[in-house]
């Protein structure tokens, strides 16, 4: 697998995409499409809120028939907790876009990014369609990033190739998120675009494996949002040998999915709002992979821990305090917490004596927490954002 320089949601075979103003955000980008130039293989994944946006409820039932061919997505609106009208501005997007391209409603999947509670400016977005539609290109994937964005402060996507079968295959995606950012997902959008052939089954489980590892791996100010979505689009236009789960060829696509989703993932985190620092957890020797993934949220979640790494403070002992709380039995006599690579707590001993070293090494953009349960065998990882007062300042003005 290579990373391709430059590479972008157009680099595999066969996609196109733009992005414009169209006035939802003043004079910002709010405006995105992308268009596979044949119907493609879909799949998605979505919020687990119970209050989902009209998008992704529609977005759900699209993908029922494991097809699509287009994505629009607008920032600026979220188009969330606006009852049906929510859903006829949603639906008149859809058929806009549809119309506009000549492609059946049901393979169009819309998104929407922003603001909760108002009401999409539909009338906005439909008069930017035919310029949107027009405008789109294989070198218009910049716009595409940009367009998508909310309190980002810089556009994340990314593209590698591989060989299957002998055959190029190309994945690229754009993704975007900084805030209200929690497992399982995050206020993130994500489309993938890949032009290898694979099955709807195949597709899927790849897919489910890459967000397990990434996606649902992160967390900013543990939040949940309305608006979540990650969809792969697969045209097949690489003529590889169709992939099955059962082929060599799907884990290495599974693994350069993975790495893709991996990469934007962290991005997030180091884009979170008002975030310094990107903060990995990981735990070990839990007796499940649910203990483990319980504890490390609790960290990942934990103010106190956040703002302590945004402060460099060596107060580890909110570290044992969070796992204390996170539902997980374990002994305290076995319990180990290793900070930057120093073990400051062991044996029910404190461990660390020179404050002022350790205050300097927090002081690097990267933050390691290794907590050891000494259960069972089993780990899990996430990242975290650190915690600042312009994450307040941020979500005190957001409107």
């Amino acid at each position: 697998m290579n990373v391709l320089v430059d590479g972008t949601i157009s680099s595999p075979l066969g996609f196109k995409s733009n992005g414009l103003c169209c006035g939802i955000r003043s004079s910002k980008p709010d405006l995105a499409l992308i268009y596979s130039i044949v119907p493609a293989q879909a799949v998605g994944m979505f919020t687990r809120n119970r209050v989902k946006a009209a998008p992704v409820l529609i977005c759900q039932r699209h993908l029922r028939r494991r097809a699509a061919q287009v994505i629009v997505a607008n920032s600026g609106n979220a188009n969330c907790c606006t009852g049906e009208r929510g859903m006829r501005d949603a639906r008149q997007v859809v058929a806009a876009v549809a119309r506009q391209l000549r492609v059946a409603k049901q393979l169009v999947l819309p998104a929407s990014t922003g603001v909760i509670g108002k009401y999409l400016p539909v009338e906005k977005i439909l008069a930017g369609v035919p310029a949107l539609a027009t405008g789109l290109n294989f070198d218009r994937a910049a716009e595409t990033a940009r367009a998508i964005m909310t309190t980002d402060r810089f556009p994340k996507q990314l593209a590698v190739e591989l060989k299957i079968g002998g055959k190029r295959v190309v994945i690229g995606a754009v993704a975007k998120g900084a805030g209200m950012i929690c497992p399982d997902m995050a206020t993130m959008l994500c489309f993938i675009t890949t032009d290898v052939k694979i099955t709807a089954a195949a597709l899927r489980a790849a897919l489910r494996a890459a967000v397990a590892d990434s996606f649902n791996c992160i967390s900013v100010d543990g939040d949940m949002s309305t608006n979540d979505a990650a969809i792969i689009l697969a045209n097949g236009l690489a003529d590889n040998r169709l992939l099955t789960e059962q082929n060599v060829g799907f884990k290495q696509f599974t693994a350069a999915l993975r790495h893709v989703c991996t990469v934007l993932a962290k991005q997030m985190v180091e884009d979170g709002e008002g975030a310094t620092k990107i903060i990995e957890i990981r735990v070990e020797g839990a007796k499940t992979p649910a203990e483990a993934k319980r504890a490390c949220r609790q960290m990942a979640n934990s103010p106190l821990i956040k703002t302590m790494i945004a402060g460099e403070n060596p107060n580890w002992g909110r570290i044992p305090a969070a796992i204390g709380a996170a539902g997980v039995n374990f002994a305290e006599k076995n319990l180990e917490i290793v900070l930057q690579g120093q073990t400051v707590y062991a044996r029910q001993q404190p461990l660390l004596k020179d404050y002022a070293a350790m205050h300097q090494k927090l002081k690097t953009k990267e933050v390691q927490i290794t907590v050891r349960l000494r259960r069972g065998n089993c780990a899990h990882r996430m990242w975290a954002s650190d915690f600042t007062q312009e994450y307040v300042r941020i979500n005190t003005e957001y409107n």
